[in-house]
C-alpha cells in the first residue's frame, strides 16, 4: 500500500456487501487511472459482510477499509465520507468499473464549477453474448442517469461527484433509507442551492442483472425505496419525481415496438416486465399491511 502523508486531491467512496469479486474489478481499474490523474485515495467500506471483507492486493493508491456494521449503502457511505480526507468526493459502487479517464475528468469538471455543482456521470450496462431474458429486460430498459439527472434532478451514487465543502453543507445520507438515498440527498442538496450537471464522458460500466431472483430483489428494494421517501416526508421537490419513467402502458408499447430484437425477443422481454411490475405490486401490498422494507 503505497500511503501518503499529504492529503489527496479526491477520495473515492465505495460501500460493498457480498460482493469481493466485483470489488477486485472495480479497484483494478482504479488502478488504472491515466497519468494526470490529481491524486486520490479509495476508502472501501465493508457492511458486515460475511465473511468479513480482506483484501492482500496491493495498489498504487491509498487504500483504506473501514467497517459499518449498520445495514444499507448509504450509512456505509456516510462512514466512508468520514474516514476519507480528499477535497473532492468521488462515489461508486463495488460492481462498476470506472473508465480509466473517470477521475482525471471528474476532477477537471468539479474545478471548472463551483463547490455548489453536484455531478451526475453516464453509468454503461455491459452485457455478455447469448444474454438472458432478464439481461436483454435490464440492457434495453437502461439504467437512465441521464433522465435521473436532467429531469428527476438527482444522480445514483454509482457515479457521483461533488465537493467535501457541498457534501458537509448538504449533511449526511439518509440512513433510514435502504433504498433512495441518494434520490433525497441530491434533491436536499438542490434546496440548499446546490445545482447538478449530467456529464456524459464521465463513465462506469456495470454488468446488467441476469436472473430473476436478482431482478425481483432490486425492484422490490426500489419500490420500498420509494415508498419510505413518501412516508418519510423526504420528496423535497415533489413526489412527482419518484414516478417512474414509463407508464405500464408506455411501457408495453416501448417494448413491442422495440426494433434491436427480433419479436420472439421482445416477447420474452414482455414477459419479464409484467413479472417485474407484479413483483412491484405485491411489495407495496406487502408494506401497507405493515412489513418493513427488507435488506435486499
Amino acid at each position: 500500500m503505497n500511503i501518503s502523508q499529504s492529503y489527496p486531491e479526491l477520495s473515492v467512496i465505495i460501500p460493498v456487501f457480498n460482493d469481493a469479486g466485483n470489488l477486485l474489478r472495480c479497484l483494478h481499474a482504479l488502478s488504472l487511472q491515466i497519468n494526470g490523474t490529481p491524486s486520490f485515495e479509495v476508502v472501501v467500506v465493508d457492511n458486515a459482510s460475511h465473511p468479513a471483507l480482506e483484501i492482500h492486493e496491493e495498489y498504487s493508491f491509498p487504500l483504506k477499509i473501514v467497517y459499518e456494521p449498520t445495514p444499507g449503502s448509504y450509512s456505509a457511505r456516510n462512514t466512508g465520507v468520514t474516514a476519507s480526507r480528499g477535497k473532492i468526493l468521488a462515489f461508486t459502487d463495488a460492481d462498476c468499473v470506472p473508465a480509466s479517464d473517470w477521475l482525471y475528468l471528474g476532477y477537471l469538471k468539479i474545478c471548472a464549477g463551483n463547490h455548489g455543482l453536484i455531478l451526475g456521470g453516464e453509468v454503461v450496462f455491459q452485457i455478455e453474448e447469448n444474454p438472458s431474458s432478464v439481461a436483454m429486460y435490464q440492457y434495453l430498459t437502461g439504467f437512465g442517469q441521464q433522465t435521473n439527472v436532467t429531469e428527476k434532478k438527482f444522480s445514483a451514487t454509482a457515479n457521483l461527484f461533488c465537493t467535501r465543502i457541498q457534501f458537509n453543507k448538504t449533511g449526511l445520507f439518509e440512513q433510514r433509507l435502504l433504498s433512495g438515498g441518494d434520490r433525497e440527498w441530491c434533491w436536499r442538496a438542490l434546496l440548499q442551492g446546490g445545482h447538478m450537471m449530467y456529464a456524459p464522458d464521465l463513465i462506469v460500466t456495470t454488468r446488467v442483472r441476469s436472473t430473476l431472483r436478482s431482478a425481483f430483489r432490486q425492484a422490490r428494494r426500489v419500490a420500498a425505496g420509494r415508498r419510505t421517501l413518501r412516508e418519510l416526508g423526504l420528496t423535497h421537490i415533489g413526489s412527482s419525481a419518484l414516478n417512474k419513467q414509463r407508464s405500464p402502458i408506455q411501457a408495453i408499447l416501448w417494448i413491442i415496438s422495440n426494433k434491436d430484437i427480433s419479436i420472439f425477443n421482445r416477447l420474452k422481454v414482455l414477459c419479464i416486465a409484467f413479472l417485474i411490475r407484479a413483483v412491484v405490486f405485491w411489495e407495496t401490498v406487502r408494506l401497507a399491511l405493515g412489513a418493513k422494507p427488507e435488506r435486499l
